[in-house]
């Protein structure tokens, strides 16, 4: 299936960092410290309260919410 919604991810992130004033860098920094120690020991993902980190090439790809479904 393909997303015909027309505002692009990355606008939506430039819009949430520089209209919504939320820092981007602290979030990425916020996941890459949950996830460090999984990720260098080569995990395919991570369950940490209740949120579920899904790896691939040794990056997180995604993240789900405990009562997401996806």
């Amino acid at each position: 299936m393909h997303d015909l919604h027309p505002v692009t991810d990355h606008a939506v992130l430039r819009y949430m960092e520089r209209v919504l004033d939320i820092d981007v860098s602290a979030v990425r920094n916020l996941i890459h410290a949950e996830t460090e120690t999984a990720l260098t020991a080569g995990a395919a993902g991570l369950l940490r309260n209740d949120v579920r980190y899904v790896f691939a090439n040794g990056k997180v790809v995604t993240v789900i919410s405990g009562g997401a479904h996806g």
